[in-house]
C-alpha cells in the first residue's frame, strides 16, 4: 500500500479501503480459508512513522471441531498499528516501512487469526462423530454405544493399575 502522502504531510489523515488476498492457513491444526477480506480506515503520517486505524472484515471457512463438516462464519476486527522506518525489534506491534510503501499482509493475517473462535462448531448442539464407527451423529443415529460399556482406549492401562501384582 502506498503511504507517500502521509509521509509528505505529517498529521494529515487519509482514508483508504482495500481488499486483501489471504492465503489459506493451518490454525491449531485446522485448515482455515479467508474470503472477502476488506480493510477500511485511515492512515496518518507522524514523521518517521505511519499509523493505521481501520476495521477489518472477512468471511472464514473451516471445519467443525466435533463432526468435521464445513463451517462458515464472519469475523470483524479493529486494527490500530504503526509502521516505522526503523522499527524497535523489542516491540512486537511495530511493523516496518519500506520506502513509501507498507506491507499490510502480516498485519491483516495477525488481526484475523486473533479474532478466530477457539473452535469452530457447525451448531451449538452438534453431536459430533462416533469414535467407534466414525458416523456423523448429526445425520444418522449411531447404535455403537447402546447396551454396553463404552470402550475406552485407555482401559488396558486401568487394568494394569488395578492388579495386585508386585512389580
Amino acid at each position: 500500500m502506498d503511504i507517500s502522502l502521509a509521509l509528505k504531510n505529517p498529521g494529515q489523515s487519509y482514508p483508504f479501503e482495500t481488499t486483501v488476498e489471504v492465503e489459506p492457513m493451518i490454525v491449531l491444526d485446522d485448515p482455515v480459508r479467508f474470503d472477502s477480506v476488506c480493510l477500511k480506515g485511515t492512515y496518518t503520517g507522524a514523521g518517521e512513522s505511519v499509523r493505521i486505524e481501520a476495521s477489518l472484515e472477512a468471511d472464514v471457512e473451516s471445519r467443525c471441531a466435533l463432526c468435521l463438516e464445513p463451517v462458515k462464519t464472519h469475523v470483524e476486527a479493529t486494527v490500530d498499528v504503526s509502521f516505522y522506518k526503523t522499527p524497535d525489534p523489542e516491540d512486537a506491534d511495530a511493523y516496518p516501512l519500506d520506502g513509501y510503501r507498507i506491507d499490510i499482509q502480516p498485519m491483516v493475517e495477525e488481526a484475523l487469526v486473533l479474532e478466530l473462535p477457539m473452535r469452530f462448531l457447525c451448531s451449538e448442539d452438534c453431536k459430533g462423530i462416533c469414535h467407534i464407527c466414525g458416523a456423523n451423529r448429526n445425520i444418522a443415529p449411531c447404535t455403537c454405544q447402546e447396551g454396553g460399556e463404552r470402550q475406552n482406549p485407555f482401559s488396558a492401562l486401568r487394568e494394569l493399575l488395578t492388579e495386585d501384582e508386585e512389580v
